[in-house]
């Protein structure tokens, strides 16, 4: 018998690759957005619906009869001033979606979280893992807000769901219409970027994440976290290996770590005044520029033993994915 899946945002980068594998995997899939989007995929196993996870009601009713619910919608935003919208969907739609499922009896609910409530580190050695704790600035509205979801997540696990929550790195691939990981594509394909940042990053490919959250739906233990990561990178080892798979110039200069609080600074007063489209996310801020400083390095031991998950595409691979779709998209 297939298995039926509910996805929230269904129309988005992780929740539409989500949904085309389930397809192939025959599932019934019922995916939920809030604006379905012109020759969106046709399916005879998938029903889309216009629909909003702030409202209870309508989330209590689509799920019965629900297998496992994939919790891919989530407001990202890295400005202060997006604190209160960052909440409402990302604390108050995660509540409502675990009550739907606890008042259905889902059998799995997968949650989506960011490896960034974990935190970052000053030296690239210490590499972090699900059990670390920090504290989180409210000034870094998506993952405050991701932290506190996290938190519901465990207490509904201890009401009776079963849940299991994904850490991701950034992620890689086709399917990113708001060019969050694809900025970086983009200012490196047009050649705009002339030096890297001093810290590190990580990175999971969109395939493999999509097949590492399968799985999670299958083997993760309820209130237990896993993070996704591929690889960790220097900046400048990120930045040069994108360039090498567009054929583009290398990379050469890397800021000193004493540029710091000048370029931090600069930024937090230009900031306010620097405008981004309201179909993308805004990664010059002053957040994204002091955490460039430092290392977001993690482990996936955890998923790796645990599940048995492999990432199976690098870097450059991705890369090339993500740019095929921007150009054919037209958002390049």
């Amino acid at each position: 018998m297939n298995k039926n899946a509910f996805v929230t945002g269904a129309c988005g980068f992780i929740g539409s690759n989500l949904v085309k594998e389930l397809l192939s995997r025959n599932w019934n899939v019922i995916g939920i957005t809030k604006k379905i989007p012109i020759n969106y995929l046709s399916h005879n196993n998938l029903k889309i619906i216009e629909g909003d996870i702030l409202y209870r009601e309508q989330l209590l009713e689509v799920t019965k009869g629900i297998d496992v619910i994939f919790h891919c919608a989530a407001y990202i935003s890295f400005i202060p001033k997006d604190f209160q919208k960052s909440y409402d969907i990302n604390v108050k739609g995660t509540r409502n979606v675990l009550e739907a499922g606890l008042q259905n009896r889902i059998k799995k609910v997968v949650h989506l979280s960011a490896a960034s409530v974990l935190g970052y580190t000053k030296n690239s050695k210490n590499i972090v893992d699900e059990d670390r704790k920090i504290n989180i600035s409210k000034k870094n509205p998506y993952t405050f807000t991701k932290r506190i979801a996290e938190d519901l997540v465990k207490d509904y696990c201890a009401r009776g769901l079963d849940a299991s929550i994904a850490n991701i790195t950034t992620v890689y691939g086709a399917g990113d219409r708001k060019l969050n990981s694809g900025a970086i594509i983009k200012l490196i394909y047009k050649e705009k970027i002339r030096f890297a940042f001093p810290g590190g990053t990580s990175y999971v490919s969109a395939n493999d994440l999509i097949n590492g959250l399968i799985i999670l739906s299958e083997k993760g233990k309820k209130g237990e976290s896993y993070t996704f990561c591929t690889e960790n990178l220097t900046f400048w080892e990120l930045f040069n290996r994108i360039a090498k798979s567009l054929n583009r110039k290398p990379i050469k200069a890397v800021l000193p770590k004493w540029t710091f609080f000048p370029v931090w600074g600069v930024f937090s007063l230009i900031s306010p005044f620097l405008r981004c489209p309201t179909d993308r996310v805004n990664i010059v801020t002053p957040q994204i520029i002091k955490e460039a400083y430092f290392y977001k390095y993690y482990s996936s031991r955890k998923t790796r033993e645990e599940l048995g998950w492999r990432p199976k595409i690098f870097l450059e691979e991705a890369v090339k994915e993500a740019l095929d779709f921007y150009l054919k998209e037209g958002l390049v």
